[in-house]
């Protein structure tokens, strides 16, 4: 019989996946001919033997023992996964050789400043002059006279 008969109201392509199972099962119980089946949903022989085939593959598959415990994370979000983790690596690095590069650039400027001669040893850090103190006199205790 072709894919279409003109006596079939219902297509096997329309059919959803739970209808389509439900065909298959009517085939395999045998309540209902093969021949009146494919003839009913407009499909061949072929077409519905392949259908039966599917289905025990897919329980077969179903029922076969699969491995104990969460699966692995897809390899693609290992990968993520791991470049997020180098990246943050990579960003704190740059972070301290940025700090390392600022107090070199600090040393520098201290450098050129004092081979121009813009510091003195009485220039605070701040820039300002300290005022120098006056020698404190030092008190002496009296001496007794023997």
């Amino acid at each position: 019989m072709d894919e279409t008969s003109p006596t079939s109201s219902v297509k096997w392509e329309d059919l959803s996946g739970a209808e389509r199972l439900k065909v298959v099962r009517m085939a395999e119980e045998g309540r209902v001919p093969i021949a009146r089946l494919c003839e009913t949903f407009g499909m061949s022989r072929q077409t519905l033997h392949r259908a039966r085939a599917k289905v025990r593959e897919a329980a077969a598959a179903a029922l076969a023992p699969k491995p104990r415990g969460r699966k692995p994370p897809p390899e693609h979000e290992a990968r993520l996964s791991e470049l997020k983790r180098e990246n943050a690596r990579l960003h704190k690095d740059v972070d301290q050789w940025k700090t390392k590069w600022e107090v070199a650039r600090a040393f520098l400027e201290l450098e050129r400043a004092y081979d121009r001669g813009e510091l003195d040893d009485a220039s605070s850090s701040s820039g300002k002059k300290t005022k120098q103190r006056k020698p404190r006199r030092r008190l002496r205790r009296p001496t007794k006279k023997t």
